[in-house]
């Protein structure tokens, strides 16, 4: 019966997906966006997220995909709130995990450029009384994941109600793991503790620096500190999987004090925004586009994934990436840059706990194939030849 119902609506979605583009009528929902001049890309997107929203029974998912700063598809599937069957907008706003590094990323780029903040300057420079154990890391070294600090002991609003400064006090004094710069090693911590500097520089809350410096400026108006205890517009409800793999209510977690990290809810559209700061100069000069995007180098001279805030990569094809990826409870969510092309992807679903991965890449290679016919071609023209015979 299960696998009937799940045929069915497979079916529906084909469907719809075939004749979706070809509707002339505007979408009641103002923030879907569905550009004609990527119709065939579109279609071929479309058959792909409602097989793979279908098939891993996902409540909502958004999307929203970027080309020369312009937006050629901006959509949702499922439903934002699955009890009152609230349908996916791509103006939601959904947990964004660990992509938080990105907001406090931009928003330390700009504080750096305003001359309020010295990424190369030691923390216990900045903060003397922090710690009475040398903190001789930089905060370039914790936004590239390279200070030594070590990871963090709970997934994050796992470890009960916790302000910004108990969260920095509970590993400040840690012995650290290896010598800054000598290594890498994701963290939360980092970006927790550059939460913590930019508040304390700038003596006022983080969330509000973040509002004032990046949130107004850029006018994200779906990207919001996520608060247990506040209405929210445009807020997701939040699930996990159950015993049985189907989804059900998220357990409640709290993400007050992991905003640089961990705790901020965003808009797909929003997220493609920000993912476009990193490709135009204007919001950021372009030195400091360049030292953000800009892999680290240990002191040894090998080469890291990771820029400050971002996974910096090559793909399977050698073409340069710019990707963030974050999980939490109720939220899964994905940013994709290819820099080369100006196309930049954003995922986000309302589900945690997920054993698969979003498509992003393949959505990715989709849209690449418009841009790029003879690589297509030539792709194909690989596929079909013929293999040679064995030499006797």
């Amino acid at each position: 019966m299960k696998t009937q119902k799940l045929f069915k609506q497979l079916l529906i979605l084909l469907i719809l997906c075939g004749t979706l583009l070809s509707c002339k009528k505007k979408p009641a929902d103002e923030s879907i966006v569905r550009s004609s001049k990527y119709k065939k890309s579109l279609i071929e997107a479309y058959q792909k997220l409602g097989v793979f929203s279908t098939i891993n029974y996902i409540p909502g998912l958004t999307i929203a995909v970027s080309i020369d700063n312009q937006l050629v598809l901006a959509d949702g599937f499922g439903y934002s709130n699955m009890e009152l069957k609230t349908k996916t907008s791509p103006s939601h706003k959904f947990r964004i995990g660990q992509v938080s590094e990105l907001v406090t990323t931009l928003t330390a780029a700009k504080l750096y450029e305003q001359g309020k903040l010295k990424m190369d300057q030691p923390v216990s420079e900045i903060l003397p009384d922090l710690s009475k154990k040398p903190l001789p890391y930089s905060i370039y070294q914790l936004g590239t994941h390279s200070s030594g600090l070590r990871a963090e002991n709970n997934p994050a609003g796992k470890g009960g109600i916790q302000r910004l400064d108990t969260i920095v006090n509970s590993f400040i004094k840690d012995d650290l793991l290896y010598e800054p710069g000598t290594g890498v090693l994701h963290t939360e911590l980092g970006f927790d503790l550059i939460g913590y500097i930019i508040q304390k520089t700038n003596k006022d809350f983080f969330t509000n620096v973040v509002q004032k410096t990046l949130i107004d400026p850029l006018k994200l108006e779906n990207t919001a500190p996520d608060n247990v205890y506040s209405i929210i517009k445009n807020r997701s409800n939040f699930y996990d999987y159950d015993y049985l793999a189907q989804p059900s209510g998220a357990e409640p977690i709290d993400l007050r004090g992991k905003e640089a990290s961990a705790g901020y809810l965003c808009s797909v559209i929003d997220l493609v925004k920000m993912g476009n700061t990193m490709l135009y100069p204007g919001f950021l000069k372009q030195e400091t586009i360049d030292m953000i995007t800009k892999p680290f180098i240990t002191k040894s001279g090998q080469t890291s994934q990771f820029g400050f805030g971002l996974i910096v990569n090559k793909d399977m094809e050698g073409r340069v990436f710019y990707g963030q990826r974050g999980s939490v409870n109720g939220g899964f969510t994905m940013l994709l840059i290819y820099p080369e092309d100006k196309l930049v992807i954003a995922m986000a679903s309302n589900i945690g706990n997920c054993s698969w991965e979003f498509p992003v890449f393949e959505i990715a290679s989709i849209f690449q194939n418009q841009l790029h016919p003879e690589r297509k071609a030539k792709v194909e023209e690989g596929i079909h030849k013929p293999e040679e015979a064995p030499k006797q």
